[in-house]
């Protein structure tokens, strides 16, 4: 079995974090993240984002009360908010 490509296993991320790919196609994906460096920042950022639509799905807050008032205090402070 030849080892899949950065652009393989990107094209095919997201159907491998969803667990929609077959068990062969989710090894290769699986094992090319989890040695390439280079894919490493892609996949952190779909996993996070995938992670954030659950938890949005599920009315969680997307993020912490202390960083939403803080957010909130600085547009507060240039004028932004209503």
């Amino acid at each position: 079995m030849t080892p899949i490509g950065c652009q393989e296993a990107l094209q095919r991320l997201y159907e491998y974090l969803d667990g929609e790919l077959t068990p062969d196609t989710t090894e290769e994906v699986r094992r090319h993240i989890d040695l390439c460096a280079g894919c490493y920042p892609e996949v952190r950022s779909a996993t996070e984002f995938r992670d954030a639509l659950h938890r949005a799905a599920l009315g969680q807050p997307l993020c912490p009360d202390a960083l939403r008032r803080k957010v909130a205090e600085m547009l507060r402070e240039e004028g932004l908010s209503a």
